[in-house]
């Protein structure tokens, strides 16, 4: 019983070390989106490391899952050593998912702010347009030789 209990806190250690692991992944994927949305803009290397995060954050997702399955079946009481082991590293986890979450609200109000600068160009392009057709339908309807003298 008592072999049973360490294995399973071992195999609970296990667990939160690949979320770790994980989620410093995800936090580097996420400073590299920033940098690319900050200084130079690939839109192939933009698509991988979007993709990636989202493979990263789905990996997060089943191992919480696991873990939160795992956890019900550990009576922590019985071993503190275990139970201190666990709680730095879900105070690790914590700590980078605090970090990636600051970061993707930096990078969500940057790619809000970029937006609303292409929409005001857009803008500005559609009515060029419009005063360049403009010009033309007037230009068409005056005559090619203006008399000068009257």
């Amino acid at each position: 019983m008592i072999t049973d209990k360490k294995s399973d806190i071992e195999h609970l250690t296990e667990v939160l070390i690949a979320q770790l692991k994980y989620h410093e992944e995800l936090l580097q994927c996420t400073c590299e989106l920033k940098e690319m949305v900050t200084e130079d803009y690939d839109s192939d290397r933009m698509d991988k490391i979007i993709h990636e995060r989202g493979l990263l954050i789905d990996r997060i997702t089943s191992s919480k899952k696991y873990y939160d399955s795992i956890k019900e079946n550990i009576n922590f009481a019985d071993n503190n050593v275990g139970n201190s082991y666990t709680e730095t590293l879900l105070q690790q986890i914590r700590h980078v998912l605090n970090t990636t979450v600051t970061l993707d609200a930096e990078n969500i109000s940057l790619v809000k702010e970029y937006m609303k600068d292409i929409t005001l160009n857009l803008e500005k392009i559609q009515e060029n347009r419009h005063f360049i057709n403009d010009l033309k339908k007037h230009n068409s309807n005056q005559p090619l030789f203006v008399d000068v003298c009257g």
